[in-house]
Parts: C-alpha cells; sequence; structure tokens
C-alpha cells in the first residue's frame, strides 16, 4: 500500500520556519496549559552561564553520532533559490550606493501589519518574548527589515535581550544565514530556546553539525517543555532527517497527545501519519529488522525509481517523473529473454506493492515493439525488481549490487536541509539523462561518487558544463523519454479530423476547442508505482488516439508525446530555462539522433548487466560506449564564447563613455594636506547620486578621523554640482578629491538590478579605466564606516590578485555558480544569453567558488587594466543582465584575496566583534530615524564628530 493517499497541504517547498501555524494560532497554543506546565518545567533548568555547550538532561550518549559522521549538509534554503529579485532585499542586502540611496531618502514613522500583530499578541497577554517570536514567525517577508530593527532595539537592551535575539535568529533563519541563527540561538539559555523557539534552534543546530541542538531538543521533548503539536511536528521531521528516528518517534507520539484542541488537529493528524511510517521505516533499518532480500544465485537485481518522500511538500505529484522510469524500464525491457520478478519473490517474501509493481511492468514488457527488441543472453535473464525512492534511497533496503539507469532531475532536498546523495551505498548506477542545477549537490563526496560512476550522460548541456567544470566526466545525452516509444505500438489509431486539442499545463485560449489537462495532480502522491505507471500509460496514449493537437510547457509531455506520434507543440515557461539546453533547440533529426544515441550506449551497458559481467565489467563496457561522446562534450566545453565586448556584442560603447567622464574630472586639492612623513597616500573612490550626499560626508569623515596618513577621495557622482565640491573640500582641508560626473552613462538593460537600486551602483566598473593614474583603490560603499585605520587595508598584498573582497556569508549566496544560474532566469528573452553565461563561468572559474561582497574592496587597477576588465567585462551588464556586484564575481571568481572579515562586517549577518569597518548592507540604514539597527552609534557618533567641523 502506498504511505498516504491524502492531499498534500500545497505544493510549494519548505521554509526556514515553522509553517504550520498562523500567528493568531501560535499565540493561542502557546496560551495552553500544557504549555504552561512545560514553562515551568523548562524554566526550572539551572544551566550554566559559562556552560558550553549547554545540554538539557541526560539523552543517550549516541544522539548525534550520525550528524557527526555525515558530510556538512548543503541544502539551500528554497525561499532564496530564485532570481534576485526579492521585495526588500534579499538576504545578502543589496550593494552599492543605490541600495543606500533608497534608504537615504527620509521616511515618515508607520504602523505596519507586523506592529498590529505584535500589539494583538500583547494584548492578549503573551510576554513579550513569545509575543515577538511569535510574530516574526509569521510575518511576511516583506516585514523583515521592520522586524529586523525591532529585534536589534530589543537585543541591546539587557531587559529584552532574549526577545531580540530569537526574534533575530529567526529572521536570520528565514533569510538563509543559517551561521547567524545558531550563533544567537546558541547563546541564550537553553530554556529559552526551547521555550521561544525549538524547531529553529534544531533546524540551524542540524545545518552548523552541532550535536547539542539534537540532545536539548530531544530532552524539550521528553520533559514536555514542547508542547504544542505543530511544533512538536516540526521537530519530528527535523530529526528523522537528521538520521535520529527514535527521537523523531518520540516527538510524533507527543504531537497526537498534544492535539486534543490544537487548531487545525485534523490537518497536523494527517501529516503525523503521513510521517509515522518513514519514522518506523528509518527504524528498522536502523536495528537491523528490515533487511533487503537475497537475490538468487544467477539473477540480476535492477532498482525501479519512484518518487515519494518523507518531506510531503517535495514527495513528487508529476505523473511525468512516471513517464520517465516507464522510459528507463524499456531500456531493460527491450531485450529478450528477461524473466521479471518481485524482489524477494522467489522465497516468498514479497511485498504486495513490489508485486504489484512487477505485474505493472510485465505489461509494460509485452508492448515492447519488434523493431526496438534486441537478442537477450542465452538462456535469458532473471531479474529481480527493488523499488527505490529517487530522493531518499538511504532509507530503501536494496540487495548488493543493484543496478540501476540514474536519470531525471536532482533537485529535492528534504524538508529544506538535506539532499540524500549520494545513493544507496548497494546501488550501481549508470547515470544518463541527468540533470542537476542545484550547486548545493555537488559537495565534495558527490563529486567523487560521480567519478566513481561516469561517465555521466547528461540531460542537457548545463548540466555536461557543470559537470566537466567539477573534473566529472560527462557527455550529453539527451532525455530518455524520447525513447518511451519502445512500448507504445506503431499500429494506433490516431485521433479523426476535428478532435479537440489537450492543453497540458498550458492555458486555454479563449474560444479554443480543447481541454485542460494537468500532469501534476495531488493524489499522483498517495498511488503506488504501478498504479501511477498505468496511469501513465494511459494518459500518453490517450495525447495520440483523443487529441489532435497536444500544446504543453512540460519537458515530459512534449517529448514523450513527439517519441509515441502524437502531434505536439511545445510552449516552455522561460525559452531561457536552462532545463532545456540542447532540447528546446532540437531539431527532429537532433532528436532522432538523441533516440539513437541512448538506445546506443545504455544497451552496451545493459547487455553487460543481463549477462551477469560483474561491476567492473559494467564500467568497462559503458566508458567505451560512450567515450567518443565524452570527447565531443568536452570540445563543445571548451569551445570560446563571442565576448560581449565583440562587434555587435552589446549597444553601448563603454570606450567612448569612460572618454566623456574622465573629461569631466575636476581635481579639488587639498589646502591643509598632511604630511609624506605620515606614510602613502591612501586612495579611496565612492560612487553615488543626488541622494546620498550627507552621507558620503559621514563616509569620508569616517576615513579622515581614523586614517592618519595622506587621503585622496575619488568621487563618481551623478546629479551633483561644483557647489557640493566646495561643501566637502571646506569639511576636509586635508583631503584632495577628484570628481568624475557620471550622469550620462548607460550600461544598458541591467536586469539583475533590485527594485530600490539605481544605476550610480554600475559607476564603480569604469575605476580602472577612469583612474588611469592610480595604482591601487579602496572602493567603498556609503552605507559603511571606517572605524580604524584604513592604511593598514590599503597595504594589503594582494599577491598578483585583482583585487581583495569579503567572501558572502550567506548560504543562499556564497556559492558562486548558484548566483550564476539564478541570474540566467532573468534571461527568458535571450536563451543563447543564458547558456553562453553558464559556459563562460564554468570555463573562467573552477568549480566551488565562492562569491565575495562588492561592499568594501581593494581595487588593484593596474591588474584590472592589463586584464582590460572595462573593456570586456562591463558589457556583461547589458549582454547578460548583471549588475557591478556580478560582474565583479564573474571577473574575478576564485582570484581574489579573502580580507579579513573584521574589514567588512556585517550586523544584520553576524555577531559583531572588532570591526574595522562596518557595512551596513541591506534595507535598514544607520542613519534610518525610524528603525534600529546593531553598531548604529558608530556612525551616529561620525555624524556628532563631523557636526563639529561645520
Amino acid at each position: 500500500m502506498p504511505l498516504s493517499s491524502r492531499r498534500a497541504p500545497g505544493s510549494e517547498p519548505a521554509s526556514d520556519t515553522v509553517p504550520e501555524t498562523s500567528a493568531e494560532a501560535t499565540a493561542d497554543a502557546l496560551e495552553t496549559a500544557e504549555f504552561e506546565q512545560a514553562l515551568v518545567a523548562a524554566l526550572a533548568v539551572d544551566a550554566p552561564a559559562d556552560a558550553e555547550p549547554v545540554l538539557v538532561g541526560e539523552p543517550a550518549a549516541a544522539l548525534g553520532e550520525a550528524l557527526l559522521g555525515r558530510e556538512q549538509w548543503s541544502a539551500p534554503s528554497w525561499a532564496a533559490d530564485r532570481p534576485f529579485k526579492v521585495p526588500g532585499g534579499d538576504a545578502e542586502g543589496a550593494e552599492g550606493p543605490a541600495a543606500a540611496a533608497a534608504a537615504a531618502r527620509p521616511s515618515a514613522a508607520s504602523t505596519t501589519s507586523a506592529d498590529l500583530a505584535l500589539v494583538a499578541a500583547l494584548r492578549r497577554g503573551l510576554p513579550l518574548d513569545e509575543a515577538v517570536v511569535s510574530v516574526v514567525r509569521t510575518a511576511p517577508k516583506t516585514a523583515n527589515a521592520d522586524l529586523r530593527a525591532l529585534c536589534h532595539s530589543l537585543a541591546d537592551q539587557p531587559e529584552t535581550r532574549t526577545a531580540g535575539v530569537v526574534g533575530s535568529a529567526v529572521i536570520a533563519l528565514r533569510a538563509g544565514i543559517r551561521d547567524l541563527a545558531w550563533e544567537l540561538l546558541a547563546s541564550v539559555d537553553p530554556a529559552d530556546a526551547g521555550r521561544l523557539a525549538p524547531a529553529e534552534y534544531l533546524r540551524s543546530g542540524i545545518a552548523a553539525r552541532a550535536v547539542e541542538s539534537l540532545r536539548n531538543a530531544s530532552a524539550w521533548v521528553r520533559d514536555g517543555v514542547v508542547a504544542d503539536a505543530p511544533t512538536l511536528l516540526e521537530l519530528a521531521k527535523l530529526f528523522l532527517v537528521a538520521d535520529e528516528p527514535a527521537a523523531a518517534r518520540e516527538a510524533t507520539r507527543a504531537a497526537r497527545v498534544a492535539l486534543v484542541g490544537a487548531p487545525d488537529a485534523e490537518g497536523l493528524r494527517e501529516s503525523l501519519d503521513y510521517l509515522g511510517p518513514w519514522i518506523e521505516k528509518s527504524l528498522a533499518i536502523l536495528s537491523g529488522d528490515r533487511r533487503a532480500p537475497e537475490v538468487p544465485a544467477g539473477h540480476v537485481s535492477f532498482a525501479v525509481i519512484d518518487y515519494k518522500a518523507p518531506d510531503e511538500k517535495v514527495s513528487s505529484s508529476n505523473i511525468g517523473d512516471n513517464v520517465q522510469t516507464i522510459a528507463a524500464l524499456t531500456h531493460l525491457l527491450r531485450h529478450q529473454g528477461v524473466r521479471l520478478h518481485a524482489a524477494g519473490e522467489q522465497a516468498g517474501h514479497a511485498d504486495p506493492e513490489g508485486a504489484e509493481l512487477t505485474e505493472a511492468i510485465r505489461e509494460l514488457q509485452a508492448r515492447v515493439r519488434l523493431e526496438h527488441a534486441l537478442a537477450g543472453p542465452a538462456g535469458g535473464a532473471d531479474v529481480d525488481l527493488t523499488v527505490v525512492q529517487r530522493d531518499v534511497t538511504r532509507l530503501d533496503v536494496v540487495p548488493e549490487n543493484t543496478w540501476m539507469l540514474a536519470f531525471g532531475w536532482y533537485m529535492h532536498n528534504q524538508f529544506d536541509l538535506r539532499f540524500d546523495f549520494p545513493f544507496h551505498p548497494n546501488l550501481q548506477p549508470i547515470f544518463v539523462s541527468f540533470h542537476i542545477n542545484k550547486h548545493a549537490i555537488l559537495t565534495p563526496a558527490a563529486v567523487e561518487y560521480l567519478k566513481a560512476h561516469g561517465p555521466i550522460g547528461c540531460r542537457d548541456w548545463t548540466t555536461v558544463h557543470l559537470l566537466l567544470n567539477a573534473g566529472v566526466p560527462a557527455f550529453f545525452s539527451g532525455c530518455l523519454t524520447t525513447t518511451i516509444d519502445t512500448v507504445f505500438p506503431a499500429g494506433f489509431t490516431p485521433a479523426g479530423a476535428g478532435a479537440p486539442s489537450a492543453f497540458v499545463d498550458a492555458p486555454v485560449p479563449d474560444g479554443a476547442d480543447g481541454d485542460y489537462i494537468t500532469q501534476q495532480y495531488p493524489e499522483v502522491r498517495g498511488r503506488s508505482a504501478a498504479t501511477n505507471m498505468r496511469e501513465a500509460v494511459r494518459l500518453l496514449d490517450s495525447y495520440r488516439t483523443h487529441y489532435g493537437t497536444v500544446v504543453t510547457s512540460r519537458l515530459h509531455c512534449f517529448l514523450p508525446s513527439w517519441s509515441i506520434g502524437a502531434n505536439v507543440d511545445f510552449r516552455p515557461k522561460n525559452d531561457a530555462d536552462i532545463r532545456f539546453a540542447g532540447i528546446l533547440d532540437a531539431t527532429e533529426a537532433d532528436r532522432r539522433a538523441m533516440q539513437e544515441r541512448i538506445r546506443r550506449v545504455v544497451a552496451a551497458a545493459m547487455g553487460q548487466i543481463l549477462a551477469g559481467a560483474s561491476r567492473e565489467e559494467v564500467y568497462a563496457a559503458w566508458r567505451e560506449a560512450v567515450a567518443p561522446e565524452v570527447e565531443l562534450a568536452r570540445h563543445v566545453h571548451a569551445e570560446p564564447v563571442a565576448s560581449p565586448s565583440t562587434p555587435g556584442g552589446v549597444t553601448v560603447d563603454i570606450t567612448a563613455q569612460v572618454a566623456r567622464v574622465r573629461a569631466t574630472r575636476v581635481v579639488v586639492e587639498a589646502v591643509a594636506p598632511r604630511t609624506a612623513d605620515a606614510g602613502a597616500q591612501v586612495e579611496v573612490a565612492v560612487a553615488l547620486d543626488g541622494n546620498l550626499r550627507s552621507q558620503m560626508e559621514v563616509v569620508v569623515g569616517g576615513v579622515v578621523r581614523n586614517t592618519a596618513r595622506p587621503v585622496r577621495v575619488h568621487a563618481l557622482t551623478r546629479e551633483h554640482s561644483p557647489a557640493d565640491h566646495a561643501r566637502l573640500a571646506a569639511l576636509f582641508p586635508e583631503v584632495t578629491f577628484e570628481w568624475y560626473a557620471c550622469d550620462d552613462v548607460d550600461y544598458g538593460s541591467v536586469l539583475g538590478m533590485l527594485k530600490h537600486i539605481t544605476v550610480a551602483t554600475m559607476d564603480r566598473l569604469l575605476l580602472p579605466e577612469l583612474l588611469d593614474h592610480v595604482v591601487r583603490v579602496i572602493y567603498h560603499d556609503l552605507d559603511a564606516l571606517t572605524v580604524t585605520d584604513l592604511g593598514e587595508l590599503f597595504d594589503l598584498d594582494l599577491a598578483g590578485a585583482p583585487l581583495a573582497a569579503r567572501p558572502s556569508i550567506s548560504y543562499n549566496y556564497r556559492h558562486g555558480i548558484g548566483n550564476v544560474i539564478r541570474s540566467t532566469r532573468l534571461l527568458s528573452h535571450d536563451p543563447a544569453a543564458a547558456r553562453d553565461l553558464i559556459r563562460v563561468t564554468t570555463q573562467r572559474h573552477q568549480w566551488g567558488y565562492h562569491s565575495f561582497n562588492a561592499g568594501i574592496l581593494l581595487l588593484d587597477l593596474a591588474v584590472m587594466r592589463a586584464d582590460g576588465f572595462t573593456e570586456e567585462f562591463v558589457p556583461y551588464a547589458e549582454r547578460y543582465g548583471l549588475n557591478d556586484q556580478d560582474v565583479l564575481n564573474q571577473y574575478a571568481g576564485s582570484r581574489y584575496v579573502a580580507m579579513d572579515a573584521r574589514w567588512n562586517v556585517w550586523p544584520t549577518q553576524e555577531l559583531v566583534c572588532d570591526p574595522a569597518l562596518i557595512h551596513w548592507a541591506g534595507p535598514v540604514k544607520p542613519w534610518d530615524q525610524h528603525r534600529y539597527i546593531h553598531q548604529s552609534h558608530h556612525w551616529q557618533a561620525a555624524e556628532a564628530w563631523l557636526a563639529t567641523r561645520r
């Protein structure tokens, strides 16, 4: 039987929050008598302030061993894995002067919906800390800036510190800054963490591989500290993903007790019913009670992929996945003389679902077209079929030496924490039609696994380029579903004249004669693999016999429909979708070649498998069969990408624009210069428009106040006049200013700009050519403040690198290739540009390079000029839609010096200690009178010092 047959609550992936309850429902749950009893128990824990780490209770010593024994997981936050168009700024915060510009505009204090929710919670009698956390947890992300300001203010007051720290941690998780979330939650008393944010504590602790998070959370469940059903359910999910099923079972049992009187008790009960079998499955595997059946001598064990998962929000509801499984099975079934058995059938231990699936596959076997049949081994072959779940093979019982065609899209992480890859150790995969675009899945262990089981046949060229970049041998196989016609006989009766059209996950035009069909619906999740397989066959047959035309946005409707002879019109939602590179632009002849290629190379390996060859012999046959394809892929991968700077590449003439700006140069010499005895002159550059005049004064003041050496400031401006030049000269007589008017500079269409960013942020890209008389310069954002001598940073040894910067720490944005993949999603108008961007990135940069924050940079302008940076890379803005930070990362990749973190500290992303330069990246700024932010007293002190000079 399937694990569940109920409708899952929504299809959007989980976020880094406890999503099951509203703010009011959470508050009500917190007010229950059970919670009050748990609170008493929690506060009774006398945890020493200096204990590190703090553990509650006496949990089993083994708890957490599985966590420490695994490679650090690398699943990004779903919510942030999107193009860079997030209202209110992304997790990293907008960079550059324009980010500050939006915040620089004065705004009146206003009452937000979050403010009202907080007041309502307090009015109901919730303590301040509980009210703050419940509102922060459930507020829309557009309220993050206001709520962060609230939490920062509370955290900086001793009386309200706990409320502010825990609220800030919840916000950090929502933004994907998991390290900060754990630091904050680990800094509060465990009793308070268990009372206020147990799920966030455990989630961030698992991400940080902190064993104490598991032990404390387990104790909270055992001792009744956590007593509301939604949170207990969330803890159970997290325990399960951390391979602690016993703790997960205990949490679900407690959740069932807490269901009495709980809001949405029925929905919670259904979620517990869905999760329960997965927990028991995991317990049985760990205890050894559930073992794989023995494969009889002379039999071959073969895996059939299904798509269920403990996280029901990523358990597949797409019947197109089952279409892929059918297509994969055709490469087994086309070999004649294959006798199919359910795993354990020979010993009488086959489970009913396995037996049903085997019967459904025998039905497919009877449909094999003779023209695609291949001679099997002499005497035939006995094949035992075992079901594995694509995204959680670790929870499957898999016989040793089980072969599998590994295909499809490997994208689903469990509970927004963990990709279950590599596969179960007993699986021996042949990778074909494989797709990935999640940088986080390619951990070092995953890369080594792919190398050991390669070469990898890739569904699309994007995957080919990513894997070759990571050192994994790969080739373009195309999509397996092109070969599904093997089990769809040619002698069918097509739909007659006047037959309606099928619009498969595509809008039905007004007045059209057609039916809307979706291949994604909740019932798929709960049905058995056999039922879904039969339904997929029925659906595909209907496309060619009942409908005159099939119009679809889905790849796994288009290609199989084409394969079986249906009249199909493919209309993808985004022509630049990197999943379709090599498929969308394929001609009829290309698709026929794809079919032939897949059949040919898979047959070479499958023939060896069915003949009982050894692992070494099978992989040797595979390598030999695909060797020419790998060589071709390497050739394509290495082909130069046309530079956007070549004639016709972009419309903007950067050289001419640089010349025009250089002609506007105005030099205002210092009237009271510092002597050369103080040291070599420090060169500082800023870029701004008219919104940031007062912020520039504070920034220059911070440099002057703390730096002993002579200073020259290079100001790239828009909307400035000689009056601005005179004002700054009067304020800072010891500084030489060079002014450049960039008002007329145009970079073309920069799709990657955030809504609150202005073009002034791009002007820094002209620095190497504008400052042709300068060797190196510090670029300084105007939402940052120097609080120590800048000469130390200016003298940093770059060792030939073009720049020094601080690597990004936001979990969702630290991976360079991940940022590039997100950027391609903005190029729907230009698929060629999207594909070129992937290829040029994988050619230029090593796999695994980390992106950097461009708010504070030490630039070696001489190196950048020698590299032709401005001419070569500024056109990336127009060609690929990249903003200034994207362009700089595309240029440097990993070729930069990581500056000490103290030279670019981020109060919204980390705990700040001993800063040298504070950078308030993001929408909340230190001069905002209506929203507080950590470390803003430094800015206020700088303003006060500046006032003495006026």
